[in-house]
């Protein structure tokens, strides 16, 4: 384990650790106007603060060399230094190193034996440190949203940069782990078919969960939760089903799923169910999306919209809730920060089996897992577009979603039990918070960080005593491997040409609404869009039929090649289809039922 007189480098840019500036509306909006939000807030930029919070607190440090690129961050480093108690700061100092003097103020003689990043490992610092030996310290860094083409190209050179067996990439879930291993395999396999030789990727791969303040976020007082409640108008007999982030259906979480799900426990349970969404949306036309949707999907459902990154209902709405819930379907999610929030507040939690979520969720003991679904074939050149510019990062992200379906069923039925028995919620709530303090403190995870650091400096002073001196593929594009090999690991199951799938007993109902709404007709232009071969194929799946067999009945009705796999995926999604036989035993909880993991 690390000693307490360790000294610590960490890349400080602004832009890892600081949460972006509110734009400037004023205080006291209504809770249903328009979320603009924070400029730009993410998940990340959470993480990241929280991280460095942490890090402060909970380090066993005695001395902070913090790299920045720039004069901005060095004044915000220092401040937050200078903010910090005389208490946590009176045996530590942080020293600031800027860009125009890192060459003689770390590279030359680096001061300390790790530098941390906020991010993958940058390379510029790899080959950078041949200035004084590739033994000369260790970098880490973090994982989190990788499916940008910047993001992927940040792991493709961690095997052709000068990275080292005493590096580390720190992923927060076993299916970043697993995505990281397939993408860097398949770019391994191009260089070797290409140049020879036994290319490999050299860092190791941690998987380290993010953290959640236990303090901060904890089970709600009764006079709490009243207050609360009586403050955004929900009564006594509601339950509130809580979700909080991002509000986009393109690249977060496509509440499709969630309406219709609830919509149906609520009349299945007879219970009146509250749906209070606290995010922000990035527009107006994003934010009516999601009115409109609600009142078509989930009419019975009384709906909040709240600017979730305004302080005073930033904290306050986890004690308003009974459970929480997000149905991500979109390959940008890594982990999942709001989920151990809600456990940490004594929240059961309905998530969906992706992911970073399935190592949080402890299915059926703290909250339920919630099947999800990737069609085989339905995003043909998806990345190879991507590569070209042919097709932007949101539309892409947007077109990759169209491919991935909750089951709505299995959602139906997790939100019935949970909304129908108060002592299953309080249960499992407590499941879930004793899980958070076991496995989710940010003092667990900085522990576990510091670990990896006196593990990864033992093996750099091993190669420095030993004195080294530094000096076609299966899948393409070979940067980018298509989204059913990269992402293979993220859905519970994967369908193959031989799945049977059934039609809904009231799919031509919905078809027409389902195509005129902005919220469920992303991505048209990739898939058909013509009500004629749909309903020609839902009447051919009155009965179950295979995948391959609905694709020659698209076929046959017109539609092109290239369009027929990403149809029957966005009916899958919405429901106009589902599978005609239940998951194989013991597909949910892990990689994609039939996939075997690189």
């Amino acid at each position: 384990m690390a000693s307490e007189h360790d000294t610590i480098g960490l890349y400080y840019a602004q832009d890892g650790y600081v949460e972006p500036s509110r734009s400037g509306r004023s205080r006291g909006a209504a809770p249903n106007k328009a979320a603009e939000g924070a400029a730009g807030l993410m998940g990340r930029h959470v993480a990241g603060k929280e991280f460095l919070d942490a890090f402060f607190r909970f380090g066993r440090w005695s001395k902070l060399v913090a790299l920045v690129p720039d004069e901005p961050s060095a004044r915000a480093i220092r401040s937050y230094g200078d903010s910090q108690s005389k208490d946590l700061m009176e045996f530590r100092s942080v020293d600031v190193v800027e860009l125009s003097r890192q060459r003689e103020g770390f590279l030359d003689a680096p001061p300390a034996p790790v530098v941390h990043f906020p991010a993958p490992p940058m390379p510029v610092y790899a080959w950078a440190r041949q200035r004084s030996g590739p033994a000369s310290f260790c970098m880490t860094g973090v994982t989190h949203t990788l499916a940008s083409l910047g993001g992927l190209h940040s792991l493709n050179t961690m095997v052709t940069a000068p990275f080292e067996p005493h590096d580390a990439l720190i992923c927060t879930s076993r299916a970043v782990a697993t995505m990281v291993r397939a993408v860097t395999g398949t770019y391994c396999d191009y260089l070797r078919d290409r140049f020879g030789g036994t290319p490999r990727l050299l860092p190791r791969l941690e998987t380290i969960p993010l953290g959640v303040d236990t303090e901060a976020y904890r089970p709600a007082l009764p006079e709490e939760r009243a207050l609360v409640r009586q403050t955004l108008g929900i009564d006594d007999e509601e339950v509130v089903v809580l979700f909080v982030g991002r509000l986009s259906f393109h690249a977060k979480a496509n509440p499709y799923a969630m309406y219709r799900a609830l919509a149906r426990a609520a009349r299945d349970t007879g219970r009146k169910v509250h749906l209070l969404l606290s995010g922000w949306a990035s527009n107006e036309l994003i934010h009516k999306a999601f009115q409109d949707g609600a009142r078509v999907f989930a009419p019975n459902l009384r709906v909040t919209i709240v600017d979730g990154t305004r302080p005073e209902y930033r904290r306050a709405v986890w004690d308003a809730a009974d459970l929480y819930t997000s149905l991500s379907d979109n390959i940008q999610e890594t982990f999942g920060l709001t989920i151990t929030e809600a456990m940490a507040c004594g929240l059961p939690v309905v998530a969906s089996d992706w992911d970073g979520y399935r190592d949080q969720v402890l299915d059926g003991e703290s909250g339920y897992l919630v099947p999800t679904r990737m069609v085989r074939d339905s995003l043909p050149d998806a990345t190879l577009r991507l590569v070209l510019g042919e097709v932007n990062y949101d539309h892409f992200l947007g077109e990759c979603s169209q491919a991935v379906a909750v089951d709505i069923d299995a959602a139906t039925v997790a939100y019935s039990r949970l909304i129908a028995d108060e002592e299953l919620r309080r249960r499992q709530g407590r499941a879930g918070r004793k899980h958070a303090l076991e496995s989710f403190t940010w003092s667990k995870v900085i522990a576990a960080y510091e670990a990896l650091w006196a593990d990864l400096d033992e093996e750099r002073r091993a190669a420095a005593s030993r004195g080294r001196e530094s000096a076609g593929p299966a899948a393409t594009p070979s940067c980018y491997p298509p989204i059913e090999r990269s992402f293979a690991c993220y859905p519970t199951e994967l369908l193959g040409d031989d799945r049977e799938l059934v039609a809904d007993d009231h799919a031509g109902e919905r078809l027409d609404w389902l195509i005129k709404l902005p919220i469920t007709n992303l991505a048209g232009r990739r898939r058909c869009v013509d009500p004629e071969p749909l309903k020609a194929t839902l009447r051919s799946a009155g009965e179950p039929r295979s995948l391959a067999t609905l694709d020659e009945e698209l076929g046959r009705a017109g539609v092109v090649a290239a369009k027929r796999r990403p149809t029957i995926a966005w009916m899958l999604k919405y429901g106009l289809l589902r599978p005609a036989r239940p998951l194989p035993a013991g597909a949910t909880g892990g990689p994609a039922a039939g996939v075997a993991a690189d």
